[in-house]
């Protein structure tokens, strides 16, 4: 995880039992309510298939998880290969922003 547990905010869920169509919804829930959040495979590291997910105005993120929050405002994938972005699109939000619009 190259240090983005490191500190609070940071989260990975098992996401090996959800189908495809289960894992986009996650995603993009989290990414709704004020997650950097990012569908992980195994062709793209030596993980099994998870979400990693990183709060957006969490006080206490690593610096690495930082920079992850920034990647995933300028469309990258947060990971060291600084790919685009292959999650599903929403308006990005913190969760504050999330709670004022309800």
């Amino acid at each position: 995880s190259a240090g983005t547990h490191d500190a609070g905010g940071a989260v990975d869920l098992d996401a090996e039992a959800l189908t495809a169509t289960q894992r986009t919804r996650h995603v993009r829930s989290l990414r709704r309510v004020g997650f950097a959040a990012w569908l992980r495979t195994p062709s793209q590291g030596d993980w099994p298939l998870h979400i990693h997910a990183v709060a957006i105005n969490d006080t206490d993120l690593s610096t690495p998880a930082q920079t992850q929050v920034g990647r995933y405002y300028l469309g990258r994938n947060g990971l060291a290969s600084n790919a685009p972005d292959d999650g599903p699109a929403v308006t990005k939000v913190t969760w504050e922003q999330y709670r004022r619009t309800r």
